[in-house]
């Protein structure tokens, strides 16, 4: 049973959820065979692993005490009902957590027994709640439609004259299809420009001319999601970022936290886009500031901890725009974020960067000695910043050694990508090049000349500077 779907679904309980699963299968209104019961209270016993020698199908055969003696066939259609009924009890948990869905039910059932009387105080109710309700989203919209049509149902749909509840559930429902259009058609943008696929938004230009106008423009999410997908159509044009950037933060509330998150992750992606495409530095800074807004409410997180990318990043950006004092911060004051496994080496490696931004070759290079070269990546980035601290503190020898032994790494290594590895590979070559042609004027300017892109090799603007000093 140990790799059987029963199994995988229990695993993914909370020990709370597992308790309430088994009160939902205790209910009779629920389940009225004993036996699964016995069975769940026999599994249960074996969480949160399930992977005790007693779950093996023949020994559980054996000692799973149930009314009927089982067998191979009864054992099978026994985990086949409990299954059902542990998918009934998910059904009810979403139902009971969703908020909407439940009243909109009984709203719903009242109106099929004609309980008008009971109609109206379940309505009042639904609005009181819906008028509570922080976020303007899409789903949001969508209850609205929801609700806003179970009033037209009640007013009667061949009623004499004009129909409040008919135009109010059809303007409803034009909000909620326009802002999930362009939440799509932002998602498709994207992922065009990042992955370089083909999607296409239907209607799109039609939307955009519909919810130009006034009515809509008041709507706080489709303004952002309209507005984002023009940044994101249109990258050479960046007049309106500033303008959705604000208004997101001011709106924040207004979106679920991991809608929110998605939508500055979208504006931060953008602004890779206008430094890779543009070399537009000024949204290095605009980067850093929303990252800073995404540390300042909670969300650039990922089950409470900072993720190690993340926390390099933020480093390498904070020291690219001259904010030296917050990056110091940064890197002590989110250290205890960072998961256990590798929060010694990434805080050690950042602060040498820290110190060789700030010329400090020797602390730099101390801080690097620490660190220990368990991840692939982080051994790139300690590796290439070491060759840096050598070849600008004039220690040659000990740099083509160096060089030499990173160039044995590289092709010894097969988990580094293999773009990445042949930018590894041309940096130090280049290295080795530039250190080789010291004094030699003419040799350092065909170097100059054949100084490949920054596709081709890593850490070019650095080379570029070297080339310049020499």
């Amino acid at each position: 049973m140990h790799q059987s779907k029963l199994l995988d679904l229990l695993r993914k309980l909370s020990p709370k959820q597992l308790s309430r699963a088994g009160d939902f299968v205790a209910s009779p209104y629920f389940n009225k065979n004993r036996d699964n019961i016995l069975f769940f209270n026999y599994l249960q016993k074996y969480a949160p692993d399930f992977d005790h020698k007693n779950l093996v199908r023949e020994t559980a055969i054996q000692k799973i005490a149930t009314e009927k003696p089982l067998d191979e066939k009864s054992l099978a259609y026994l985990m086949s009902q409990l299954i059902k009924l542990l998918e009934t009890f998910l059904s009810v948990e979403n139902l009971l957590e969703d908020g909407f869905e439940m009243p909109f039910a009984l709203l719903k059932k009242y109106h099929l027994l004609g309980l008008q009387r009971h109609r109206k105080p379940a309505e009042d109710a639904i609005e009181k709640m819906m008028e509570k309700v922080p976020f303007r989203n899409a789903e949001y919209f969508r209850n609205k439609v929801i609700f806003k049509n179970l009033q037209y149902e009640r007013s009667g749909p061949m009623l004499e004259g004009f129909d409040k509840m008919l135009m109010e559930a059809s303007a409803a429902l034009d909000v909620h299809f326009f802002v999930e259009k362009l939440r799509y058609a932002c998602s498709m943008e994207n992922l065009n420009a990042v992955l370089n696929t083909n999607y296409e938004s239907q209607f799109i230009n039609k939307i955009l001319e519909w919810t130009s106008t006034d009515v809509f423009q008041e709507i706080t999410a489709i303004k952002i999601y309209r507005d984002i997908y023009l940044l994101l159509k249109n990258t050479e044009n960046a007049d309106g970022f500033k303008e959705v950037r604000n208004l997101l933060h001011q709106n924040e509330n207004c979106f679920y936290p991991a809608e929110t998150k998605q939508l500055y992750t979208l504006l931060l992606n953008y602004c890779t886009r206008r430094i890779n495409r543009f070399n537009d530095g000024h949204f290095w800074h605009e980067y850093l500031e929303i990252n800073k807004l995404l540390l300042e409410n909670g969300l650039i997180f990922e089950n409470g901890h900072l993720p190690p990318w993340r926390y390099t990043n933020l480093v390498t950006v904070g020291l690219r725009t001259g904010q030296a004092d917050w990056t110091h911060d940064f890197i002590h004051r989110f250290r205890g974020k960072l998961a256990e496994e590798y929060a010694e080496n990434l805080f050690r490696y950042n602060l040498a960067q820290y110190h060789y931004h700030q010329r400090d070759f020797d602390r730099a290079q101390r801080e690097l000695v620490h660190v220990e070269f368990t991840d692939v990546l982080l051994n790139v980035g300690a590796r290439s910043l070491l060759i840096k601290i050598y070849f600008e503190t004039g220690q040659d020898e000990l740099l083509l050694s160096y060089l030499e032994a990173t160039r044995i790494f590289l092709l010894r290594n097969n988990l580094l990508d293999g773009h990445l590895k042949q930018q590894m590979k041309k940096f130090v070559e280049y290295c080795g090049k530039l250190v080789k042609a010291e004094g030699d004027a003419a040799r350092l300017r065909e170097l100059r000349e054949k100084l490949p892109s920054a596709q081709e090799v890593m850490h070019r603007d650095w080379l570029a500077a070297m080339l310049g000093k020499r």
